[in-house]
């Protein structure tokens, strides 16, 4: 049987980063393992656990729109009890719930304006090895939550390296955030599709 999927985006009204064709790409990438629903219903993720979920994908683009009560409990228990959560770029919108932004390890801040950076694998864990790269993408900073958050990725803007992603393990479950993702165009490169496929296999040891 196989395991199920649910990516999350917004499709209608994106401030700023549109589900349409990131859907397809990240849908694409794991539609060998899992079943995989779109959707940009946040009702939906009301049944993740009741309906067997595994793994919650995150793109949605809602900053400044607070997140359900009730769709944030489920988040949190849906991770807490063992699954898995993977959040790209904007997908830390999650963080509008506290609950969610202490879950998940650090908030979006700021960034300055989209720029070419250099995207770098820790030394250590799951991406050691990868190849970097260079795209133009928005440079994201963040406020930390706690402890517990390990970083797998960097990236230098103006001289200085900033974190770039981050992995952390939670109750029985696990979660990583990679900052790329601010267009498409970010998600056909090769090297970026190789760090979200391995942050997915590093996320489904815990099973």
């Amino acid at each position: 049987m196989a395991k199920k999927a649910v990516i999350l985006g917004t499709y209608v009204n994106a401030p700023y980063h549109p589900f349409q064709g990131v859907d397809k790409v990240l849908r694409d990438l794991i539609k060998d393992e899992y079943e995989v629903e779109l959707t940009d219903k946040l009702e939906r993720l009301q049944a993740l656990r009741r309906e067997g979920v595994s793994l919650l994908i995150s793109y949605l683009d809602a900053f400044d729109t607070p997140l359900p009560e009730p769709v944030a409990e489920e988040i949190e228990a849906f991770v807490l009890e063992g699954e898995k959560l993977l959040c790209l770029h904007n997908g830390i919108s999650l963080q509008t719930s506290d609950r969610l932004y202490h879950l998940i390890g650090g908030k979006f801040l700021r960034h300055p304006p989209q720029t070419e950076l250099s995207f770098t694998p820790a030394e250590e864990g799951f991406l050691a090895g990868c190849e970097g790269f260079a795209i133009s993408e928005e440079p994201y900073q963040f406020e930390m939550s706690g402890e517990n958050v390990t970083p797998v990725l960097n990236y230098v803007y103006d001289g200085k390296q900033y974190l770039g992603g981050w992995l952390r393990e939670v109750g029985h479950g696990r979660i990583v955030f990679l900052t790329p993702g601010h267009s498409l165009e970010t998600f056909r490169v090769p090297q970026y599709l190789d760090m979200i496929s391995r942050s997915i296999q590093w996320l489904n040891q815990a099973e």
